[in-house]
């Protein structure tokens, strides 16, 4: 019997905003994203690995950024994070 059996990344859109985007030098909308690895059997995921990961990520570039661990309203990379 063949067995599938393997690790996938999964995001999830937390909340929509605007910020001026480093790399696209211009105001763009960015999304608030939580990623987690997930392990899967035969394509089916079974049960998270690790924490979840809360970024910003552009959605023009697809740049991101890492949100600081507690997401608060601090600063990311000297910009202002948007208000999900």
């Amino acid at each position: 019997m063949i067995l599938f059996f393997g690790t996938r990344l999964r995001r999830r859109v937390l909340g929509v905003g605007t910020f001026d985007c480093p790399h696209c030098a211009v105001v763009r909308a960015v999304e608030r994203v939580a990623s987690r690895v997930w392990a899967h059997l035969f394509w089916i995921p079974l049960f998270p690995l690790g924490t979840p990961r809360v970024s910003l990520q552009c959605t023009a570039c697809h740049g991101e950024w890492p949100l600081s661990p507690g997401g608060g309203a601090g600063a990311v990379g000297g910009l202002s994070m948007p208000q999900a």
